[in-house]
């Protein structure tokens, strides 16, 4: 069995390297991730092969009796024509005596090992793959499967073989790009969930990641994954690279991003994606001047994720998101004593008798109350120092519109975007170019678990609009002495008569 018709690239050789339980190749498109993938069982075939035709191998087995299962999964049956169509091409020149059968969608080899193409149409479709043992699991295109199907046909992945136990693979290659409420004739309900799961954790890639599980019968096993980015530059032929780069000319630049870079964070359908450009809105921080108008915003969040972004608004109406406070099963009063402490000893915006010298707005939700003898969580954080005003939630489309428009802002050929965001406000530069529209209503930024970032930034948007004249100055601590020597001053004997007693 000869393996020389194909021979993978210098990121292919690295793929077929890994010996970790899952791998995700991820990232442009062009370096060729389906013809890598489409080979990845290669190793499981050839030690299948000589199984069954040498007889002194240790684990020899009677020709035809290979366990072996190799399972191809793209999300529609479609998809899988071209990768078809490939394998017949290949797979009898590896070996002569494979034979397909097309009921199953299954080339077999002469070892007995098989090679399946399925796909996974219906959010419901993994439960025909229940019963089956497949020594290794392919998943083409993760983005476009829920991760429900993906979760759940992992648990498929299983040998009573003494050999092939030991070969079990789980791998995937993606796009970045899934829109929601798109594909050919299915949907994905979180088209974010293969960046979420597998790259956010280490968006560079190449990290090992371990977590060690505890069985039933007290045992620990270490489960292991990576995902491994791809570029264009990755595929080992300069002409299709050129041509290909050539060919995205006149594509958005975050299609190029994605396409190209295998940017992650450059969404296709994202509600910003015109207009983000984290090279342009990610900006190194630097001190805020004093004379810059200074508040925050906060969507609150107990079971959920809640979060506070704290602002700044230059001169020319230029808007910084310089802090990012993200919190969950905290208290109200958690939250305000983390605001306390944030604004004193970090942010170094001191606080005045008590009180914070910044205000803005703040999820509705905050001034509910459960029972009428209880206080709301807006009234409880005022006495804490912590006051807020209510955001203007009447329309989430205008104030998404607001957040676009200062985005954009730069394309009139002003030198300073309309909004940019500190590097370290990590949450919000991962959610915000993820943000999608509304299936049918492309107008309406659509609402997930992970908006809080992208919702608080929305109020502080609409309550930036409103111009600095709307915000209250902070007070320096040379003005605010003088301050309270004039109220002193006042409220005393000798300010009250103009004389000391």
């Amino acid at each position: 069995m000869s393996s020389l018709i194909y021979t993978p690239s210098e990121w292919g050789k690295l793929y077929h390297a890994l010996p970790y339980d899952f791998v995700l190749g991820g990232g442009a498109a062009g370096p060729g991730k389906t013809e890598v993938l489409l080979w990845e069982p290669l190793q499981q075939i050839q030690v299948e092969h000589q199984r069954t035709t040498d007889p002194d191998h240790p684990h020899a087995l009677p020709k035809g009796a290979s366990t072996g299962w190799a399972l191809s999964l793209r999300r529609t049956h479609p998809e899988l024509l071209e990768t078809i169509r490939r394998a017949h091409v290949a797979f009898p020149q590896l070996d002569p005596g494979v034979r397909w059968d097309g009921n199953n969608s299954t080339f077999i080899f002469s070892s007995g090992y098989r090679y399946q193409f399925g796909h996974c149409h219906n959010a419901s479709d993994w439960a025909k793959y229940l019963g089956f043992q497949f020594t290794i699991l392919m998943f083409d295109e993760l983005v476009t499967f829920e991760e429900e199907q993906f979760d759940q046909i992992s648990t498929r992945l299983r040998s009573n073989d003494p050999v092939l136990s030991k070969m079990l693979k789980n791998r995937a290659m993606s796009n970045p790009q899934m829109q929601r409420g798109t594909g050919q004739t299915y949907n994905v309900s979180d088209p974010t969930w293969v960046r979420k799961r597998f790259v956010d954790p280490a968006p560079g890639g190449k990290t090992l990641h371990k977590k060690v599980i505890t069985l039933s019968d007290g045992s620990k096993q270490t489960y292991t994954w990576m995902f491994l980015p791809a570029r264009l530059s990755d595929h080992p032929n300069p002409e299709f690279r050129q041509k290909y780069e050539f060919n995205l000319r006149n594509a958005p630049p975050h299609i190029k991003r994605a396409q190209l870079f295998g940017d992650w964070y450059a969404t296709v359908g994202s509600y910003y994606g015109a207009v983000w450009n984290p090279q342009l809105h990610v900006i190194e921080p630097f001190k805020i001047p004093s004379e810059w108008k200074v508040f925050r915003s906060m969507d609150w969040g107990f079971k959920a994720f809640g979060c506070v972004h704290w602002y700044a608004l230059d001169e020319d109406d230029n808007l910084v998101v310089f802090y990012e406070y993200t919190f969950r099963g905290r208290t109200d009063r958690e939250v305000a004593q983390a605001i306390r402490r944030i604004e004193n000893d970090v942010l170094k915006i001191p606080w005045r008798d008590g009180a914070s010298q910044l205000t803005g707005p703040a999820d509705t939700q905050l001034w509910q109350k459960i029972g009428q003898s209880v206080a709301s969580m807006g009234e409880v954080m005022a006495t804490m120092g912590v006051r807020w005003t209510k955001a203007s939630k009447d329309s989430r489309m205008r104030n998404a519109q607001e957040v676009y428009r200062r985005l954009g802002d730069h394309r009139s050929g002003t030198v300073t975007p309309g909004l940019t965001i500190f590097k370290g406000c990590v949450q919000l530069i991962r959610t915000l170019p993820a943000v999608q529209s509304e299936d049918g209503d492309p107008d309406n930024p659509a609402k997930d678990k992970d908006s809080h970032w992208h919702e608080s930034l929305m109020y502080g948007c609409a309550f930036a609009s409103r111009g600095g004249r709307g915000i209250p100055s902070r007070v320096s601590d040379q003005d605010y002495a003088r301050q309270r020597k004039a109220r002193v001053e006042q409220e005393s004997p000798a300010g009250l008569y103009g004389s000391k007693l």
